[in-house]
């Protein structure tokens, strides 16, 4: 005789409770925690609380792009030229490699002393990086940054998850990744006046002025709702549901194939054995990632299950690549006006402006659209659509293109890329179960970040070795440590005549490559766009079920046989 639903549910629930970590609480718990009605902050507290955490990602956002015009000054003092890519390299590096355990940590602790705890590590490297008296100590404070700022960044989607009602998550995320790219594109501009108007220290020392104030105001406004439980577990259970073993096979295999890209074919051949050897080892400790993973099951960095439905990792892919694409665009844009154009800092980042102004709007744009429609894939496929054709015209630009062109491009690309990049977040966000969202939100973070670790890297080794090859065939006399170690706003200064025009030109061909390359992205999220599955986000009432409710909830659909509960359990 088959069971009921009732005792399969019962079993279930009993099954959940002998599991480490589980969110199974007694049956009294679990009817407490059902029977809390969903609260929301609104008005002044939620704009105030709102006003904290975006704020603090722009501190985040300022640092990431902020080190591109503090690098000549750090070079000035401490004459390590050698070091130049692991200044903006540590960051990305610590953020992709630590995202997964702050999703942990957020699932198993508080979540508002974890994020707490983020911001204080990310003002703690921002004081090393300050103080540093040598280059070690800048990219120790840089990767300390980077810690902290994956925690912020994480901890920020999170809170807008638990805080703010589910209808408002789209425009909330929207908002928030169009302060962030803002607060990017700045970063240069802002660097550029401290390094030349006082010192790149003040690059870093600024953020304790205002991280200070966003400490206090968090202490007196964050609250999450009481319906938020965080998953009992003991000490030992968090520690190795953290996967420390994944975190330094990832952390690792990140740092093999940086050295691996920033020495091949600048300082060391391709075919030199010290290249190989990091190559293979990246290889390696990639694989040796993947099966530990699958071998730590639920307690694993990146947890399977959580990935398995296509709904996860098709966005995840998505937004892997079409971060690919931004990050190339929005790093290498600014090194095209200041070389070709011989453009300032300053100026080159006013000339950003159109993007970041687009990318805004399209971001906003679509996050009403999708809270009132709920559907989020065919806006990831016109944006995709719409950054493929931008990217397109950037990668046409020349030498002697005019500022329309320029301008035009930007804005195309920028409207896309804000309509389709906070799209996945919000998406797996909304079809995770409450539990898991923290974890979910952990996997995106680490997308977003590990995509700037492998691609920024990438492009940075094809840019360099495309450039080198080019001007070292045309002008065979010039220095290859003068022109590399030279930066894209002094090229006026360092050479001239028939050098700078060589230069100009192999300069050309670099960005070229790399255009090239973000165009290949582009078009390939086109692609990922179409597998995203067709689905409405869950309303509002739907959301705020505690998932034991939901669950079992659809277990008696599938008893019932059902059509709906056909499809969920396909999905």
């Amino acid at each position: 005789m088959a069971d009921s639903p009732e005792l399969e549910n019962s079993n279930k629930a009993e099954l959940d409770r002998s599991q480490p970590g589980s969110t199974s609480d007694g049956p009294q718990e679990q009817k407490d925690l059902d029977e809390i009605p969903p609260e929301y902050a609104t008005g002044v507290r939620l704009v105030l609380i709102m006003f904290t955490i975006f704020v603090s990602t722009i501190l985040v956002s300022l640092e990431i792009g902020i080190i591109a015009t503090a690098i000549p000054g750090i070079t000035n003092d401490f004459r390590k030229l050698d070091d130049v890519g692991w200044y903006g390299c540590a960051t990305f590096i610590l953020a992709a490699s630590s995202s997964p355990l702050w999703g942990k940590l957020f699932k198993y602790v508080n979540v508002k002393w974890v994020y707490l705890s983020a911001v204080g590590i990310f003002l703690v490297g921002s004081i090393v990086a300050a103080a540093a008296p040598n280059s070690v100590s800048v990219i120790i404070g840089r990767a300390i940054q980077g810690l902290g700022a994956s925690g912020v960044l994480g901890g920020t989607l999170i809170v807008i998850n638990y805080v703010a009602p589910p209808r408002n998550h789209p425009i909330l995320i929207g908002t928030w990744m169009a302060s962030f790219m803002v607060s990017t594109i700045l970063g240069p501009v802002i660097g550029g006046a401290f390094t030349s108007g006082v010192t790149w220290r003040w690059c870093f020392w600024i953020n304790l002025p205002v991280g200070g104030p966003i400490i206090v105001l968090l202490l007196l406004f964050l609250r999450i709702p009481k319906h938020i439980k965080k998953v009992p577990a003991t000490r030992q259970e968090i520690i190795l549901a953290l996967d420390l073993p994944g975190f330094c096979l990832l952390l690792v295999s990140l740092i093999c194939l940086t050295l691996a890209l920033q020495w091949g074919g600048q300082t060391k051949a391709w075919n030199d054995g010290s290249v190989i050897a990091t190559l293979v080892m990246w290889i390696v400790l990639s694989i040796g990632f993947l099966v530990t993973e699958w071998l730590q099951g639920h307690r694993a960095m990146v947890p399977f299950s959580i990935l398995k439905p296509r709904m996860t990792w098709s966005n995840a892919l998505f937004c892997l690549i079409s971060y690919a694409a931004l990050y190339q665009v929005l790093f290498y844009l600014p090194i095209y006006f200041q070389s070709i154009h011989g453009q300032s800092a300053i100026i080159s980042g006013v000339n950003t402006l159109p993007f970041l102004a687009f990318f805004a709007l399209g971001a906003v744009v679509s996050g009403g659209v999708i809270g009132k429609t709920r559907y989020t894939q065919p806006f990831e496929l016109l944006g995709a659509l719409i950054m493929t054709a931008g990217v397109a015209l950037i990668y046409i630009l020349d030498v002697d293109s005019s500022k329309a062109m320029y301008i035009g491009a930007e804005v195309l690309f920028g409207f896309g890329i804000g309509i389709c990049n906070q799209i996945p977040m919000t998406a797996v966000q909304g079809f995770s179960k409450l539990e898991d969202v923290s974890s979910a939100t952990g996997i995106m973070v680490m997308c977003q970040t590990l995509s700037g670790a492998y691609f920024v890297a990438i492009a940075q080794s094809l840019f360099a070795n495309r450039m080198l090859q080019t001007v070292l065939s045309s002008a065979s006399h010039l220095d290859a440590t003068l022109v590399l170690g030279t930066g894209a706003s002094e090229l006026q200064d360092v050479f001239s005549g028939d050098d700078l025009k060589e230069v100009i030109a192999a300069y050309m061909v670099g960005i070229k490559d790399v255009f090239a390359f973000s165009l290949a992205c582009a078009a390939f999220s086109v692609l990922l766009s179409l597998i995203i599955p067709f689905k409405r986000l869950p309303d509002h009432g739907k959301k705020d079920k505690p998932a034991t409710e939901a669950a079992a909830e659809e277990e008696n659909k599938k008893a019932e046989g059902t059509v709906d509960g056909g499809k969920e359990n396909q999905s």
